[in-house]
């Protein structure tokens, strides 16, 4: 392919309005281009030491500056193809797992896909293709009789009523110095903008970096875990679901719809403010979970990482909202926790279990309760769950 077939195309990308004030983005391009015009093919260590001119100590391990901007980069690439771009012949990408910019027909290009990047991206996708699954396989196995009904969610069906379900995304920010450079941190002593705003620690390398919120939500797997199982439950009673990102909504809403949250615990923000009314108590560090309802006094505590076996606990509460609504609260340090508790109180026969056994000491299943399980785990995979305490509500 001639270089001056490649120029044009080129210079096309860096005027676009995709890569408007993507100045550290243009440059790395461009470095790129250059390289595999003169057909060097460029390391890691190459881009750090020219480009970004780190030193020759520089510890790939230790300082992602390349990855993550190759990464940003190859995003920013395939959506200017997606819109900009979608007519060009030429297409230059950065294939995964390389570094070097690569240059070739439309026709030919290894990009899998310049596709749109929807706003909970692709893990979505195939969430939504497992759920569509679970649910056909559900009501064709005939699992559940019409007529069964699931003391733990009845409410919810019965109201009438749209259920909420949101998803706690952890809050990142972005901190920009003086290189220049963007660095996307997550500290989980800071769960809000408020936070952010009064924390002192981020004088990076200047004395007032600019710090903003990220303005997408960013989701861990653990969290979609259970909504295969959440959903199957609602489907059969013809339950609407609305799925959203606790990013995106405010305390006001939890507080007039019905609601169920799933959420990492170092996530919560204000949503542990739901738990006042409850015996649980929650810590980040160290990672707890504190029962204390006047008679019992427990605390459950997890280790900060986890690999191999290990024991994860989860905990759930459902309570009254203010506004004749129902509010129930999931949560766990490693995934695990929650994915063993929305299979037991989902699945018919551990159902069946724990219904009869809360009648048994209580005389009828209460609407509203708090429960703590614990989930033999390993490499986060849920094998035994075991409920280790229950206490119904008081409703004023």
């Amino acid at each position: 392919m001639e270089k001056t077939d490649t120029k044009h195309y080129f210079d096309k990308i860096l005027a676009s309005q995709t890569f408007t004030n993507k100045e550290v983005l243009k440059g790395l391009l461009c470095y790129l281009y250059e390289s595999s015009k003169n057909g060097l093919t460029v390391k890691e260590m190459d881009i750090a030491l020219d480009y970004f001119k780190r030193g020759k100590e520089f510890i790939s391990g230790d300082d992602t500056i390349v990855r993550v901007n190759v990464h940003k980069l190859r995003s920013l690439l395939e959506a200017y193809y997606l819109e900009e771009g979608k007519k060009d012949s030429i297409v230059f990408e950065i294939p995964k797992g390389n570094y070097s910019l690569k240059f070739v027909k439309k026709g030919q290009a290894t990009m899998k896909n310049i596709r749109k990047r929807t706003r909970f991206g692709f893990i979505y996708v195939i969430l939504i293709i497992s759920i569509l699954v679970n649910v056909i396989l559900l009501f064709r196995s005939g699992i559940f009789s019409k007529d069964y009904k699931n003391p733990v969610w009845k409410g919810y069906a019965e109201s009438g009523k749209p259920v909420y379900i949101t998803l706690g995304d952890p809050f990142f920010f972005r901190v920009n110095d003086s290189i220049p450079e963007t660095v996307i941190v997550r500290d989980i002593t800071v769960n809000s903008t408020d936070e952010l705003k009064g924390n002192k620690s981020y004088s990076i390398t200047t004395k007032n970096p600019k710090l903003s919120k990220l303005t997408y939500p960013y989701f861990s797997t653990s969290n979609v875990w259970p909504l295969p199982d959440l959903i199957s439950v609602f489907a059969k009673s013809n339950t609407e679901i609305r799925l959203q990102a606790l990013s995106e909504m405010n305390a006001e809403d939890m507080k007039r719809n019905n609601s169920i949250f799933i959420a990492n615990i170092n996530s919560f923000r204000y949503i542990d403010k739901f738990l006042e009314q409850t015996s649980i108590r929650l810590h980040t560090n160290p990672k707890l979970i504190i029962v204390n309802n006047g008679k019992d006094s427990m605390v459950f505590s997890v280790p900060e990482f986890v690999h191999g076996y290990y024991m994860d606990y989860a905990f759930m509460v459902k309570v009254p909202g203010p506004h004749n609504n129902i509010i129930t609260i999931m949560g766990d340090f490693h995934g695990s926790g929650i994915k063993g508790l929305t299979s037991y109180i989902t699945n018919p026969s551990s159902l069946m279990k724990f219904e009869n056994m809360v009648k048994k000491d209580y005389g009828k299943f209460p609407e509203y309760f708090e429960i703590i399980v614990k989930v033999v785990s390993y490499d986060y995979a849920d094998f035994k769950t075991e409920i280790i305490y229950f206490n119904p509500l008081k409703t004023n």
